[in-house]
């Protein structure tokens, strides 16, 4: 009986805690319960946070199947603007079969770069060039899963790959 009335009050002291704090180092902050914070939001990147810029010049480059040129060189104008608005130089080299993007002196956002190196991912991947741009926003992400090592069979995949989805 001892035994119950202990686990009773053990349960009513822990009741308004939260157990994931646990250690030295989780300790309740003053604003963890404050109700007017949204912890879901995310802001939006401020240039005048980064006014001097980025210190070095990152780039990457992605090549592409050759099927895909013709309609690169035909979007690349667009694709180009949108990368300009965000201060990120980009080059289609057409020779070697691959697209460059590179940060420049006015490039804000440290972010950014990985955005850009997302969006050529998805471009040599035949994704629409107007829907791999959504990627530069704040709000969208993208991830490119490679299914090829984690399958057994091959032909099984494949197979799943042309049955159609939906009703």
């Amino acid at each position: 009986m001892a035994s119950a009335d202990e686990a009773n009050a053990a349960a009513e002291g822990t009741e308004g805690k939260n157990w994931q704090r646990k250690g030295k180092h989780k300790k309740e902050k003053p604003w963890d319960d404050d109700p007017n914070i949204d912890r879901w939001t995310v802001e939006k990147f401020d240039p005048s946070w980064n006014e001097g810029g980025l210190l070095e010049v990152s780039s990457f480059s992605t090549l592409f199947p050759q099927y895909r040129e013709k309609y690169l060189q035909e979007t690349w104008p667009i694709v180009k603007g949108a990368l300009k608005e965000f201060g990120v130089s980009c080059e289609l080299n057409l020779v070697e079969g691959s697209m460059t993007v590179s940060t420049t002196r006015k490039t804000r956002d440290p972010y950014i770069i990985l955005k850009a190196r997302d969006l050529i991912k998805l471009l040599s991947r035949s994704v629409p060039a107007p829907q791999a741009i959504k990627v530069l926003n704040d709000e969208m992400n993208c991830d490119i899963v490679k299914i090829g090592s984690i399958i057994r069979n091959k032909g099984k995949i494949c197979q799943k790959e042309r049955t159609p989805f939906g009703p």
